[in-house]
């Protein structure tokens, strides 16, 4: 979502709570108001709207189960009453702990997800299945050890014990990545079987993945945290990186890795992590790039930081600190921008891409014409630079192994 578009939303929009990342972490125990870009008073109870609609669904097993009801377009499981809005027609007065606060916050993490990436994406967003099914269903209180998103058109969150306990429709980034499933199954398809790769499969993890990485670039705390805590060096583990992140510093996965498709394993989760580490470097290195341009740091500090852990040599943390000082804002603005024109990069290249017979490959060669496109080939050493030392080029192709199975429905690995 532009700044612009976050302005208008802070003026106009409704109020929600949402946790900026997973409530165990440092820096992040109490959830903060966001704006989401629809006219308070216009959100129905639920919450509910022209594309969304939440059921606080009871003792509910996962779809699927044989405990569980079948999948309708409207739940007919037991639930509780629609969450309601308050008198101004926010819904920012629901506290955690509450079974109402976990069914708005996971309509406001879909909704704010939704509204950045098609902004991105300069269109609506449709969702890739049946006409008769107008709505995604949300169900945020599953008794299940797991998240997923179905392309059957709904999404519904367990926890890690199944319990009430830290559940994932409260984490931010759980959420953006299994709603990155739906918008991927929207832009690019799915393929049939004969048309289906490995690298489509990876590809469909890394697409979750980073439209997680942008969407939290969202929240000002965010920004200021990885800023404050880094000092602008984010080739290093840092919040931004680690995607998904748990209780007790845990994340599902590591966006600043040094995986290589050599050897890499043909399970979606790992073989997306080359394609996503690449990524993460481009979105680093626009920015880098832009302090550079703005004189923030020297090109020689850039250069020595690339894609290797600044804490591990010397002086380049401290290089980064002394850069940073006093100079906080302009860091914040070189970030927001890189954070927009790396989404609208990603946005483009994605709508390139086919659903058959995907290749990274393939996705490295929409991502070089979408520069070409929108920022003139400015980019285009950064972006090749940032795959090939991972073995992805414009000619990468895994070859496909027999007797492959594939699964359609999502489910996130924690």
């Amino acid at each position: 979502m532009s700044q612009m578009l976050d302005a208008q939303a802070r003026e106009n929009g409704t109020k929600f709570l949402i946790y900026a990342q997973d409530k165990t972490v440092s820096g992040f125990e109490e959830p903060e108001v966001v704006y989401i870009n629809i006219p308070a008073g216009t959100i129905e109870a639920g919450p509910e709207d022209d594309r969304l609609y939440v059921v606080d669904a009871l003792n509910k097993k996962e779809f699927g189960s044989e405990e569980s009801p079948p999948f309708r377009y409207r739940y007919v499981g037991p639930h509780n009453p629609a969450v309601q809005p308050n008198s101004q027609g926010h819904f920012d007065h629901l506290r955690p702990g509450e079974r109402a606060f976990s069914a708005a916050t996971m309509y406001a993490t879909v909704r704010r997800v939704l509204e950045i990436w098609e902004d991105y994406f300069g269109r609506k967003i449709t969702w890739p299945w049946t006409s008769d099914i107008p709505k995604l269903l949300l169900i945020p209180l599953v008794e299940f050890q797991n998240a997923w998103s179905s392309p059957a058109g709904f999404l519904e969150f367990g926890s890690p014990t199944g319990g009430p306990e830290n559940p994932y429709c409260e984490n931010f980034d759980v959420l953006a990545h299994e709603l990155g499933h739906t918008i991927k199954n929207s832009i690019i398809g799915i393929p049939s079987r004969s048309n289906r790769t490995d690298e489509y499969d990876g590809h469909h993890e890394a697409f979750g993945d980073l439209v997680s990485i942008v969407s939290c670039l969202h929240f000002n705390s965010v920004v200021d945290h990885l800023l404050n805590s880094t000092k602008g060096n984010l080739f290093s583990r840092n919040e931004l990186a680690r995607v998904g992140e748990l209780r007790n510093g845990r994340e599902i996965r590591l966006a600043f890795n040094d995986k290589k498709m050599r050897g890499i394993s043909r399970e979606e989760h790992a073989l997306s992590e080359p394609f996503t580490g690449g990524a993460f470097d481009i979105l680093v290195e626009i920015f880098q790039r832009n302090l550079i341009e703005r004189d923030l740091i020297s090109q020689e500090l850039g250069d020595l930081s690339f894609h290797v852990d600044g804490n591990q040599i010397p002086g380049v943390q401290q290089q980064f600190a002394d850069k940073y000082l006093g100079k906080e804002e302009e860091f914040k603005d070189a970030l927001l921008d890189a954070r927009d024109k790396f989404g609208r990069l990603m946005a483009t290249a994605w709508s390139k891409t086919s659903k058959d017979q995907l290749h990274y490959g393939k996705v490295l060669g929409n991502i070089l014409e979408a520069d070409r496109q929108l920022y003139n080939g400015k980019y285009e050493g950064t972006i090749r630079g940032c795959f090939d030392w991972r073995g992805i080029t414009t000619e990468t192709m895994l070859e496909p192994l027999q007797f492959q199975i594939h699964v359609v429905d999502e489910l996130v690995t924690v």
